[in-house]
């Protein structure tokens, strides 16, 4: 590109010799300055050209070793997405149609009850599994009888509802996908994680539903990112309900649209995942594996004991499960659905989310941190008998809270998960388990067992990096540029098998200096060679 430039700007220069014929004592001084010009642009591309260079060099993180070869009834994830093409459409009129009768179904069963709201916020000590005093029987939550009839028929009436709104779920069969959402103005996050899935390998395209866009927003998402298999769409459009219909489009809130954005995505087979989630090595085979193969949903755990009121189990008409201090709470970034196996489960989940604010949030949550959806997927397939498998490993902080309020939580794989929980048969005995158990250590030191990343405290925007470079350096005193994550690289390098934070800004680097924000890229590369190649 460089020579091309010279040359043309030698062939062009007629300007000079007009400049010269007519002052040739300025002869001398017009051929400096285009000298010097050309020696500024290939310093300038010399720079970058060398932080590549470093950056492209890294070596690439080691692809996990499969521990089974699966085989499936469904395509393989290569097959299923091998004639997938990102475009820009509104939603199919199968989908419109679809939501015009669930949106009908969702107003028809409206609880007749006052929002509900806990007598007050749960002191972490009694969800804190390591608390001073932590409950598994938090119950503190009153309900008038009047409104918990209301509740319990409206509930009931929307069970119905579903026998004959699940089979029309609509969706293309065998196909498998990765489903996000995000808001328009933060689908930078969202371009973090899609480049950490394409470095990784993951060959699963996305479905990225964005909220609350410009038409610009909506362009730029798809121009930047259709050649990483990402279709972008327009949640709005898609809660659209037809002015035929008797029902109004309803107004729901950003943490109310991860249940619908599975709902609408076309894929059968989805992994979702929150804007600032991602593997950290290749997932595609986990839709061929246990535990989502005999489960059709596989959820993740969060730190904390379950906060679920009694009340919920009465209105739902379900046992209350028992609780002890082993149990963890849901986090509901990560999931694996099986839309045809859990069509039901997921309406109920949508139900559950569409009346989550005024009544459903408080009763799965009573107060306790993180208040939202993350309950209603679990807990939808457990009170219609589906059969669901959440983690059981804990999730770990990815690093100390006290460094730059934290960096996020890794969380299990799944399958590793599966090998050392699964329930035992009425015939095992303790040396059976004990010898399994055995097993799967050796298995977990063998190969890797953390599956994701979750970035929910720094979160790094590809759209507002010199925002977050700005950030960290206020809060130094020296001004020197540091890692976000602190200076013990070797836990998290244990843990996922390569510098996690290193590959991220490499993928950014690139991302920001080829296709994205040109006008960020000396900045960024700036903060690169400074934390990173100087080690």
């Amino acid at each position: 590109m460089l020579h091309q430039w010279i040359e043309k700007a030698l062939i062009n220069k007629s300007w000079v010799h007009h400049l010269v014929s007519r002052q040739p004592p300025l002869k001398l001084f017009g051929f400096l300055l285009t000298f010097v010009g050309i020696l500024s642009v290939w310093e300038f591309w010399s720079s970058l050209s060398s932080a590549y260079q470093q950056i492209t060099t890294t070596p690439i993180a080691p692809e996990a070793p499969q521990v089974s070869q699966p085989t499936s009834t469904h395509k393989s994830a290569q097959n299923a997405t091998s004639t997938y093409r990102p475009q820009i459409t509104g939603p199919p009129s199968n989908v419109v149609e679809f939501w015009t009768q669930l949106a009908d179904e969702l107003y028809k069963a409206e609880p007749k009850a006052d929002q509900i709201s806990p007598p007050h916020a749960l002191s972490r000590d009694k969800f804190d599994p390591n608390g001073a005093t932590p409950q598994t029987d938090t119950d503190v939550i009153e309900i008038e009888e009047e409104q918990l009839e209301s509740l319990q028929q409206n509930h009931e009436d929307f069970v119905q509802a579903i026998r004959h709104l699940a089979p029309n779920l609509p969706f293309k069969a065998h196909s498998r996908g990765i489903v996000m959402t995000s808001k328009g103005a933060n689908f930078g996050i969202a371009v973090t994680a899609i480049l950490m899935l394409r470095h990784i390998g993951s060959k699963l395209p996305v479905q990225l539903f964005l909220d609350s866009t410009t038409d610009k927003e909506r362009r730029l998402c798809s121009e930047s990112l259709a050649e990483y298999q990402v279709q972008c769409l327009n949640m709005d459009n898609f809660l659209q309900v037809p002015e035929s219909s008797d029902c109004t489009t309803p107004k729901l809130e950003t943490f109310q649209f991860k249940v619908f954005s599975i709902l609408f995505s076309s894929f059968q087979e989805v992994l979702f995942l929150d804007a600032d989630a991602f593997p950290i090595r290749k997932p595609d085979y986990l839709f061929d594996v246990e535990p989502y193969k005999s489960h059709g949903l596989v959820t993740w755990p969060d730190f904390w004991l379950p906060t679920i009121s009694p009340l919920f189990y009465d209105i739902a008409g379900a046992v209350k499960p028992n609780v002890t201090l082993d149990s963890r709470s849901s986090e509901s970034g990560i999931m694996l659905y099986d839309k045809a196996r859990h069509a039901d489960s997921l309406l109920l989940a949508a139900y559950y989310n569409f009346y989550g604010p005024r009544f459903y949030y408080q009763l799965q949550s009573q107060g306790a941190w993180g208040s939202g959806d993350k309950e209603t997927f679990l807990q939808s397939a457990y009170v219609l008998g589906n059969p669901a498998w959440q983690v059981q490993k804990p999730p770990e902080m990815i690093t100390s809270e006290g460094i730059n309020y934290g960096s996020g939580i890794w969380q299990a794989d799944p399958e590793q998960d599966w090998k050392l929980h699964q329930p035992l048969t009425h015939a095992a005995n303790t040396t059976s388990r004990r010898r399994r158990m055995k097993r799967a250590d050796e298995d977990e030191a063998r190969i890797t067992s953390t599956m994701f990343a979750h970035l929910n405290r720094v979160k790094i925007d590809t759209r507002r990096l010199s925002v977050l470079i700005g950030d960290l350096l206020s809060k130094k005193k020296d001004g020197e540029l540091s890692r976000i994550w602190g200076p013990d690289t070797d836990s998290v390098i244990e843990v996922a098998g390569y510098d996690l934070e290193k590959v991220i800004w490499e993928e950014v680097v690139k991302a920001n200096c080829e296709r994205f924000l040109l006008k960020e890229c000396a900045r960024i590369r700036d903060y690169y060679e400074a934390v990173f190649t100087k080690e």
